[in-house]
């Protein structure tokens, strides 16, 4: 802040602000003595956490800053030593350190004050004092400087020995610390013999285990900043009680003998050796004797020392034996012998305090079953021998300080022959194959083998072969095995049953048409021999329950069939050598005749003279048997085509087709009705006027009214004959109308039609001309049926 430089007498040495804070004083003064009033300030901390380094700025509230003449901050109480600064406000600004000014703190035109670098010292309250105008006003605030955690350290209480209290402190510098500690890179667990207390600073192992020996971690922290530091605990113990080693108690006379002892310890232990308890004969970890002899038999003991924990161990001690070796062992007795009797082996050798083990390959044999050995295993016995115990024996000497084992002694037993087994096991053959069979029979040595067939010899070899098989070489083949060591044979058999190889049944019939809930039955033609058996299938899988077998399963009857019973049957002849399959029959269930349709429907209008070709077809199984009728007489055709040459007009009139199904004994019938012309037929729009077809008309009545009478009578005859001469079921009419349908005929048995008919005559048109040839009108002819039954 700059100065201000007022003119002044030589001499005077006081600065312009202490001049004006002498006037501010006085004034001040002036106007307390008028008015005094005092109330409390209330202080603003910004920011309201703080911690070391950081800046705080510390505002008054709600002051009047025109009725005030100068702030005045202290550190603690409002005492003139606490002054940290006093700012002027009025007649010029500007501030004034007092005593307690650290060089960080700065007052501000309104009354706040700032603080920089803040440091945990800084902590506890400042207080603020306002004067001015008769008004003296005061206020206070505390501040709180957290501290860095710095400086951290581990202290102990001594040394860690096992089994004592071990104590471990961390201490640090800063403000408002939190300790944890880590035991390696893991949290620290802490129990009945590890815990914490202090805030965690102290950390106490009560008793101290060698197992506490670890890098234990102290970390201080608190909100804003840690530090930590590593502590190494190693903890004294032992030592334990000694181990000497190896273990081995028997030496050989000559050898040498090397003892080690051994102490868990921290540090590591100091050791003494002693023979029979009574002379030091070493002072390290390891004992050294070379070639040993009888006289260094005895017990020799260690002990070990820890010069940290003062602690002696227990002595340790180990008894030592000097011996001699086993050599020239050595296996005596018989190497055959016959299965079920007996044998006795016997083991030697040279050496002192020896025991025997006998072993058969790498098996070693025990006293017990059929196998005994004496107190000392140096006998074996083997009662009653068994073939399996047959092989390579030897015998293992053994004292406490050395091994031998005598060379192999081989051992033969003759056994058997066991039961012969012939293979193979199969006992059905077909005719025309071979028959091959191998006898076999465990037996040392192996043995003869003979063949018996029908009680002669018909082989001497362990295979028997018989080409082309036939009915005749069915029966009993027997094997006999004899051993010529044992003097002892055994035998077995075989049954060989030959059967004839399977031909394909014949199934009939092949084909079967079924009328519903009819029956139906297969017949499965095969072998009659008893060792046949037939088995039926539908469609690949077994027949239903439905289905009724005879005759040896040979016959298979259906009752009642319906649509599930339809399929492919096939029967299956089956031996103990072959199976065969017939040929399939397949069931259909009849229906029909359905849709009886012919290729010209309805009324057709044909040329005199012209040709007549109708075909007819219907939805059948089996198929439809065909009648064809004319006028309702029977033209004895029976196929599904019929032609006539139209040459007569009597050759008009009504055609049916009958179709028949011989299973479900059905009818149905389709009609068409011809009528014939001289002329071909006109199509539609034939570009005639009016005028020529009314005159047409007009002369086609007059000519028919000229000869009706001789028509009526010529056409009533001609039907009268033919309805005479074929006989019919249904109700045909013998010539429709135009546009009138077609008609199924039924005929029934034992009903005659007689059909008459009736020309009626209609004019509705002119008279048109005649014309050359007498021809029936194309539509003014009406039909009437009378029948007589």
């Amino acid at each position: 802040m700059g100065r201000h430089e007022a003119w002044r007498p030589p001499g005077w040495r006081c600065s312009w602000h202490t001049a004006f804070l002498a006037a501010s004083v006085l004034s001040s003064c002036f106007l307390l003595t008028r008015a005094q009033e005092t109330t409390g300030i209330s202080i603003r901390v910004v920011p309201e956490v703080l911690k070391e380094g950081d800046s705080v700025t510390l505002t008054p509230e709600g002051l009047d800053l025109k009725k005030i003449a100068s702030c005045k901050w202290y550190r603690g109480a409002v005492e003139e030593r606490n002054v940290i600064v006093t700012y002027y406000l009025v007649p010029v600004s500007g501030q004034e350190k007092g005593p307690a000014h650290t060089g960080r703190e700065t007052g501000k035109p309104d009354c706040s004050l700032d603080i920089t670098n803040l440091k945990p010292d800084d902590s506890g309250t400042y207080s603020l004092k306002t004067e001015g105008l008769g008004v003296t006003n005061t206020g206070a605030t505390n501040i709180t400087v957290s501290g860095y955690v710095t400086n951290i350290t581990i202290s102990d209480s001594g040394k860690a020995i096992e089994n004592s209290t071990t104590v471990l402190h961390c201490t640090s510098a800063g403000t408002n610390v939190s300790y944890s500690w880590l035991r390696g890179n893991e949290s620290l667990v802490v129990g009945e013999r590890i815990s914490l207390s202090n805030n965690n600073q102290v950390l106490t192992f009560n008793p101290t285990s060698r197992n506490d020996s670890d890098s234990y971690s102290c970390y201080g922290y608190n909100s804003f900043s840690n530090d930590s530091t590593s502590y190494l605990l190693n903890v004294l113990y032992g030592p334990d009680v000694p181990v000497i080693g190896p273990s081995e108690h028997y030496y050989a006379e000559g050898s040498n003998l090397t003892l080690s002892c051994t102490a868990d310890s921290n540090p590591a232990a100091q050791y003494t050796w002693s023979f029979n308890e009574t002379s030091d004969i070493g002072s390290a970890s390891q004992l050294s004797i070379h070639n040993l002899q009888f006289h260094h038999s005895g017990n020799y003991t260690c002990k070990a020392f820890n010069n940290e924990t003062n602690a002696n161990s227990t002595s340790a001690s180990r008894e030592i034996w000097v011996l001699a070796e086993v050599s020239d062992v050595t296996i005596m007795g018989l190497s055959e012998a016959i299965e079920n009797e007996s044998l006795i082996l016997t083991c030697t050798s040279v050496g002192s305090e020896v025991s025997y083990y006998w072993f058969r390959g790498n098996q070693s044999l025990e006293d017990g079953g059929h196998i005994s050995l004496s107190h000392d295993n140096q006998n074996l016995t083997i009662n009653p021998v068994s073939r399996s115990d047959a092989g390579s024996y030897t015998c293992l000497g053994v004292n406490r300080i050395s091994n031998n084992t005598s060379t192999p002694f081989e051992l033969t037993v003759f056994y058997g022959p066991d039961d012969p087994v012939i293979s193979p096991k199969i006992n059905t053959y077909r005719t025309g194959s071979s028959l091959n069979l191998s006898c076999s029979a465990d037996s040392h040595p192996p043995p003869q083998y003979t063949w018996i067939f029908k009680e002669g010899i018909i082989g001497n070899t362990s295979e028997l072969l018989i080409s082309n098989l036939s009915l005749n070489d069915t029966g009993d083949y027997t094997c006999s095995a004899f051993n010529v060591e044992t003097n002892l044979s055994k035998s077995a058999s075989l049954l060989v049953e030959v059967y004839e190889t399977l031909s394909s049944p014949v199934l009939l019939p092949a084909e079967a048409i079924v009328a519903e809930n009819a029956n139906v039955s297969l017949q499965c033609n095969t072998s009659n021999s008893p060792d046949v058996n037939v088995t039926w299938f539908k469609d690949s899988n077994p027949v239903p329950d439905k289905a009724v077998l005879f005759n040896r399963n040979r016959t298979l009857t259906l009752t009642a069939v319906s649509k599930d019973e339809e399929g492919m049957y096939t029967c299956k002849a089956t031996n103990p050598v072959s199976n065969a399959t017939s040929n399939p029959s397949k069931i259909s269930l009849a229906y029909g005749p359905n849709n009886v349709k012919l290729n010209q429907t309805g009324t057709v209008t044909l040329k005199l003279g012209s040709r007549l070709a109708l075909l007819c077809t219907a939805e059948s199984l089996p198929e439809a048997q065909f009648r064809w009728f004319f006028n309702h007489t029977n033209m004895n055709v029976t196929a599904n085509t019929f032609s006539t040459d139209l040459t007569a007009w009597e050759d008009g009139g009504n055609y049916t087709c009958q179709a028949y199904n011989s299973v479900v004994k059905k009818l149905a019938s389709a009609s068409v009705s011809v009528k014939l012309t001289t002329q071909e037929s006109t199509p539609s729009g034939s570009g005639l006027s009016p005028g020529q077809i009314a005159g047409i008309v007009i002369g086609c009545v007059l000519g028919v009214a000229l000869i009706g009478g001789l028509g009526y009578f010529l056409f009533t005859k001609t039907a009268l004959g033919r309805t005479e001469q074929h006989s019919s079921n249904g109700n045909i009419p013998s010539a429709p109308g135009r546009n009138q349908g077609v008609t199924d005929t039924k005929p029934t048995p034992g009903e005659e039609d007689i059909q008459y008919s009736t020309l009626a005559f209609k004019a509705n048109h002119p008279p048109q001309p005649q014309p050359a040839a007498a021809r029936p009108l194309e539509s003014n002819i009406i039909y009437s049926e009378i029948k007589k039954k």
